[in-house]
């Protein structure tokens, strides 16, 4: 019912869990005490509802995010003058790598609920995640440029679904708009041949809602995401 996140267990130096079984908040306490002993914290992923938080509540778990996935097709997004002034490199044709802290802060963070973390254990998680995207999938991680200068980065991966459209980061110094960033990229992967891109992102995160909306995304169902922190 609740399987070990390696990347967040490596991130926080201790086991973490994940689960998306919402059974588990429907457990006696002595059952789900003893499922949970092992984790240091354990998120529970699943589609949001009403009930389904009230019971999660009871069961000592907190809502402390809505994702909203969706859908966006990628061959058709239009371009305009000042997204074609961007230029853009994949790390397989010219390999880089994002020095940690190169990039703004995020600030629609779940991770931020949890007990004693800091805006730079934070960043070095968006670090982890970003280096790790880099070297694993060349293919589809670039760097959008202006005038030969690194604006921001955008970090995908090929998976059975198709892209994950996965992490989009400006640079502390960036002279662009996140807007213009996330629209040169999509332009890219589509240049390149995909179709069909996918990721979710915070409800909180009105900027990116706009975006993705403007260049034509396909909203999903949401999807809630609880903490228990041990």
């Amino acid at each position: 019912m609740i399987r070990r996140h390696d990347f967040n267990s490596e991130w926080w130096g201790a086991d973490v869990g994940v689960a998306t079984d919402v059974a588990l908040f429907d457990l006696d306490a002595d059952q789900r005490d003893a499922l949970l002993a092992p984790w240091a914290w354990v998120e529970v992923r699943a589609p949001l509802d009403p009930l389904v938080c009230a019971r999660a509540a009871a069961a000592g778990f907190a809502l402390v995010d809505t994702q909203i996935p969706f859908r966006i097709g990628l061959a058709r997004i239009e371009t305009s003058p000042s997204v074609d002034r961007l230029d853009v490199a994949f790390a397989n044709d010219a390999p880089f790598t994002i020095a940690p802290g190169a990039s703004a802060a995020f600030e629609h963070e779940r991770f931020a609920a949890l007990p004693g973390v800091t805006s730079a254990r934070l960043a070095e998680r968006y670090d982890r995640w970003a280096a790790g995207l880099v070297a694993d999938h060349p293919s589809r991680c670039m760097r959008v440029l202006s005038d030969g200068d690194v604006q921001g980065w955008f970090l995908g991966r090929d998976t059975d679904r198709g892209l994950e459209l996965t992490l989009a980061m400006l640079a502390k110094d960036a002279r662009i708009s996140g807007q213009l960033l996330y629209h040169r990229a999509l332009r890219a992967f589509g240049e390149g041949g995909a179709r069909m891109g996918y990721a979710s992102f915070s409800v909180t995160n009105t900027a990116v809602l706009n975006i993705y909306a403007a260049l034509g995304a396909r909203f999903i169902a949401s999807q809630g995401a609880w903490l228990w922190r041990g």
